[in-house]
């Protein structure tokens, strides 16, 4: 059996580059990764530039509403407050409003990005998706 060890989540490079500027980053997202726990991995994917980026352990995972997680993590989110706002009330695939009321704060450590580019060809959608011990291993060897 393949064990799932974590996700990629896209980011654009402007991100990508604020996440690894802390030593500890809330990153917060819509979707919901059921299979996620504190000591798996999240790997960022750059989408414009096909890149991995690099990775963080989860801390902590929290489900909240928007206002709380701002005031709890905002200083630790990756994103600006004018661009968490637009992200709670609209959707980036559809520009629709969100059906989803809570957002899930995953609160990362150990950051590390990745030296070189990591070419990955394998899709990613806007959603992310979960990595398996074997491809996780394959990613290391980039």
């Amino acid at each position: 059996m393949n064990t799932i060890i974590g996700a990629i989540f896209p980011v654009s490079m402007e991100h990508s580059n604020r996440i690894f500027k802390q030593s500890e980053v809330a990153f917060v997202k819509y979707s919901k990764f059921r299979k996620l726990e504190r000591n798996l991995k999240i790997i960022f994917y750059v989408s414009k530039e096909k890149i991995l980026s690099g990775e963080g352990t989860i801390e902590k995972i929290e489900t909240l509403d928007p206002e709380i997680a701002w005031v709890r993590f905002g200083n630790k989110i990756f994103l600006n407050r004018d661009e968490f706002n637009h992200y709670a009330e609209k959707s980036p695939i559809r520009g629709a409003k969100r059906k989803m009321s809570k957002i899930t704060v995953y609160l990362l450590k150990n950051l590390k990005k990745y030296s070189g580019r990591k070419k990955f060809t394998n899709g990613i959608t806007p959603a992310g998706r979960y990595v398996s011990k074997n491809e996780y291993t394959a990613i290391l060897h980039l």
